[in-house]
């Protein structure tokens, strides 16, 4: 096979150019269709599985995914970051990346299946054993399909990649439904995760014709796990934070407890993340080909953020004002403290929209030393607080967590602006006006609430009509508080007249 391979050193000192941009603007559209379809798609699946699953069912697979997504970060997360930021790259190098992610994947299911036992005792679930072990067995059927991925998406076939997920979702979101509708319980989770794995895999073939060679270095290996390192462990650090949480309520306060957190933190994560993880995944990918141009860099960061930040800050908001009413009328009544948590969630929409950004501006740049200690020291935060919390009940839990992440929003800036020149005046400079206006709309939503709710649940009617007229308050709001949204109302939405100097 002719080997492939791309050099885009001469472009070093490329602006975020028109052809940058139409990519960009593509790539975006394609990331936001699929980030949209994948939030519908997941929201009814996962409505439907809160329905017909129990409290400890939902919250034994939480516990039981943390241990996946280690398996998947150590296999693929670090190598798989390196093909999308190598300025050139042929087929040695993705060789040796396809096969080391083979290796430790399989090296993986081999500890899991040792371990498992071990680990349901020290978290005092016996439930855990069997679900744990057979779901390590996607693991090796995932980073079968990664390098294909990551070489789909550096080439911008984001079109591809996002039909992919699409598929993939709805066949192992079918096959969960029915599963736990034949009474499956916990199986039913597994299921899915095994069959979306295969067919993504088996789409990601397909999308990028590369068949893996016998070609393998163990110099090129060392070179690859310099680059890597880091990075993997700042996204397994990044993991738990979110899910370490998960195994000290479950050891602490049972799975039930455990299911009630994740729906909470779930239905906050569906609202925000197909406002914000289509322009994280598009901006990895130009920020990698900027890495050499601070200037175009700051330009593309605050273009997206800014945009961004207008869609997250109002949803996560939004959501926040309704969700102790939402949340029980869309999972059913059994989800109540559910909804009560991710009314604290919500207040992250700050740390959380912006920890988006700061991760691909690091790696693009090879800063992944600084993700390192950023991570160290959340996730320090993260188990000094939540230990502390524990003692008085989920709330605080929560509470803690939020906390942490305006503690350690400040470092992320710091780092941000050492590694990359983009100081918190040009962060600040793209998110006040979506945050007054979303402040102001969650303010008048509370208040409109309380006047004519008088504190009782609503029916779905009045909670469509309000947040109607929440998202219409919001979006007259931003247009008059910021030039910017009103020329971008006025052109289209062309993400070009998002200039540095607007």
């Amino acid at each position: 096979m002719t080997e492939k391979s791309t050099d885009f050193s001469n472009n070093a000192s490329a602006l975020f150019d028109e052809s940058l941009r139409k990519k960009s603007k593509t790539s975006l559209g394609w990331t936001v269709a699929r980030a949209l379809s994948d939030q519908v798609f997941s929201l009814v699946i996962f409505i439907m599985l809160a329905r017909l699953l129990t409290k400890e069912e939902i919250g034994i697979f939480a516990m039981v995914y943390v241990f996946s997504e280690v398996g998947r970060i150590l296999a693929t997360g670090g190598l798989v970051q390196l093909i999308a930021r190598s300025k050139k790259i042929d087929n040695l190098q993705i060789n040796t990346i396809f096969w080391t992610n083979m290796a430790i994947a399989i090296a993986y299911v081999a500890l899991i299946w040792i371990c498992a036992p071990l680990l349901s005792d020290l978290l005092n679930q016996p439930g855990l054993t069997q679900p744990l072990q057979i779901l390590s067995l996607a693991l090796p059927i995932n980073a079968l399909g990664a390098s294909h991925f990551a070489l789909r998406l550096r080439e911008f076939g984001h079109k591809t990649v996002a039909l992919r997920s699409i598929l993939a979702g709805i066949i192992g979101g079918s096959a969960a439904v029915a599963a736990a509708m034949l009474g499956w319980g916990i199986w039913s989770l597994v299921v899915q995760r095994c069959v979306a794995e295969t067919v993504s895999t088996i789409l990601a073939w397909a999308s990028y014709r590369w068949i893996p060679g016998l070609q393998f270095s163990w110099p090129q290996a060392k070179r690859n796990f310099a680059f890597s390192s880091n990075l993997t462990v700042a996204q397994l650090i990044f993991l738990m934070l979110v899910r370490i949480q998960d195994l000290l309520i479950g050891a602490s306060l049972g799975a039930a407890a455990v299911g009630v957190y994740r729906v909470a933190w779930r239905s906050t994560e569906m609202f925000a993340n197909a406002a914000i993880q289509p322009f994280s995944a598009v901006g990895l990918q130009i920020y990698s080909r900027l890495q050499d141009n601070p200037v175009a860099m700051k330009q593309a960061y605050k273009a997206m953020l800014g945009i961004c930040a207008a869609l997250s800050f109002p949803a996560l908001v939004g959501f926040g004002v309704i969700a102790p009413d939402l949340v029980p009328l869309i999972f059913g009544t059994k989800w109540q403290a559910a909804g009560d948590l991710a009314q604290v969630f919500a207040f992250m929409a700050i740390p959380y929209t912006l920890n988006f950004f700061a991760s691909p501006v690091l790696s693009a740049v090879g800063n992944t030393h600084r993700q390192r200690t950023l991570a160290i020291t959340q996730l320090v935060l993260t188990l000094i607080l939540t230990l502390l919390a524990l003692p008085y009940g989920l709330t605080a839990v929560a509470i803690a967590y939020v906390v942490r992440s305006y503690l350690t929003l400040p470092l992320q800036m710091y780092f941000l602006k050492e590694a990359s020149g983009i100081g918190s005046l040009t962060t600040f400079d793209a998110i006040k006006a979506p945050f007054f206006a979303s402040t102001a709309m969650g303010l008048l939503l509370w208040a409109a609430l309380q006047i004519f709710a008088g504190g009782e649940p609503l029916p779905w009617r009045a909670l469509i009509a309000a947040m109607a007229a929440a998202a219409l308050f919001y979006g007259a709001a931003l247009l008059v508080i910021s030039a910017t949204y009103r020329r971008l109302v006025s052109d289209f939405l062309p993400l070009k007249e998002l200039s540095p100097h607007a």
